[in-house]
């Protein structure tokens, strides 16, 4: 599934280029937004079922910049997934 966002001057340094950590909050947004689309919301899994998804690794391979105003497709899905892992 697909989310998208367009980048925020906030989210980019002083050439324009999106600041690298900016990477790693819109996987969250997808992550959650994955849950949304299956018919759950994030925080009641969390609140009413004290399930959560810990982040225990994440990895990011850098192709092109982003810039400012340019829109992103957060692409998630999951890899694969067991009782106590879920990969995305």
């Amino acid at each position: 599934m697909d989310t998208v966002v367009r980048v925020r001057y906030a989210e980019t340094d002083q050439m324009g280029v999106v600041y690298y950590a900016n990477y790693l909050v819109w996987f969250e947004v997808g992550r959650v937004a994955w849950c949304h689309a299956r018919g759950f919301r994030y925080r009641d899994m969390e609140e009413q079922d004290h399930h959560y998804l810990v982040v225990a690794e994440a990895t990011c391979r850098y192709k092109a910049s982003a810039r400012f105003e340019d829109e992103i497709a957060i692409r998630t899905a999951v890899r694969d997934a067991t009782e106590k892992v879920i990969r995305f």
